[in-house]
C-alpha cells in the first residue's frame, strides 16, 4: 500500500470521528434548544452581529464569522437556536447537517481510497503474472510529447507514443504511454525503448513496464 493511501486512511478516520463528535453534539444541543428569529444588526468584513429576545425577554446578541462565500448584511433577518437555560450559548445552524455532511464526504473519500488500493493492487497482481508467464519484447520509443488536453496548476502532462512488432505473427502494436508528470527525457536518458510484455496466448492483452516514468503513469 502506498503512503498516500495510508495517510488517506488516516485522515478519513480523523474526519469520521469528527463527523461524529460534531453530529452527536449538535443532536444534544437540538434537544434544549429553542428557536428564535433574530435581525443582524451591524456587518462587517470579519463578523456578523445578530440581535435577538430569548424567552425571559431579554434582549441578546449573538456574534457570527463570516463566510467566504456568502457575506451576511445588516437587516438580514436569521434563525436563532439558543440553550433555554443559558440563552446567551446561541448559534444560527442546527449542526447536525454540518455533522452529516462531514461524516457522508469522509466515507465517500474512504470508499474512492478503498477502491484505489484495490486497483493498485490488482495492477500489481497482474505485473506479476505478465514478467513472470509473458514474452518480454521491447516497445520502441516514437515521439514525446504533451498532452494539452489535461491542464493541472498550468501543467500538461507528457505522452510517450511507443511502438513494437509481434515477431510471430509480424503484427504491429502501438501504446501512447500518458499522464506522466516528470520529464520523460531525463527519465528515458540513455534508452530508446521500453520493456513489454506480452500474453503468450492472446498477444493483443500485455504490460509496459513504465513503474520509472511515475506512479499514475499508465
Amino acid at each position: 500500500m502506498k503512503l498516500g493511501n495510508k495517510l488517506l486512511f488516516v485522515i478519513c478516520a480523523i474526519a469520521i470521528v469528527t463527523g461524529i463528535i460534531i453530529y452527536f453534539e449538535a443532536s444534544s444541543f437540538q434537544k434544549s434548544a429553542r428557536i428564535t428569529e433574530g435581525i443582524i444588526v451591524n456587518s462587517d468584513i470579519t463578523y456578523y452581529y445578530v440581535q435577538y429576545t430569548s424567552d425571559d425577554g431579554v434582549e441578546r446578541t449573538f456574534r457570527g464569522a463570516q463566510k467566504k462565500n456568502g457575506k451576511r448584511r445588516e437587516n438580514e433577518k436569521v434563525k436563532i437556536f439558543y440553550q433555554s437555560d443559558n440563552p446567551d450559548k446561541a448559534r444560527v445552524t442546527d449542526g447536525v447537517k454540518g455533522g452529516r455532511k462531514v461524516i457522508i464526504f469522509s466515507v465517500l473519500l474512504l470508499v474512492v481510497n478503498i477502491v484505489s488500493v484495490y486497483q493498485d493492487k490488482s495492477r500489481n497482481k497482474s505485473a506479476v503474472k505478465f514478467r513472470e508467464s509473458g514474452r518480454k519484447m521491447e516497445a520502441e520509443i516514437l515521439k514525446i510529447d504533451k498532452d494539452t488536453s489535461i491542464t493541472i496548476k498550468r501543467e500538461h502532462p507528457y505522452l510517450i507514443d511507443t511502438r513494437w512488432i509481434d515477431p510471430f505473427t509480424g503484427k504491429e502494436y502501438t501504446h501512447t504511454i500518458k499522464y506522466v508528470w516528470k520529464d520523460p527525457k531525463t527519465l528515458l536518458e540513455g534508452r530508446n525503448t521500453i520493456d513489454v510484455y506480452i500474453d503468450r496466448d492472446n498477444p493483443d492483452k500485455y504490460f509496459m513496464d513504465i513503474a520509472f516514468l511515475g506512479d499514475i503513469a499508465r
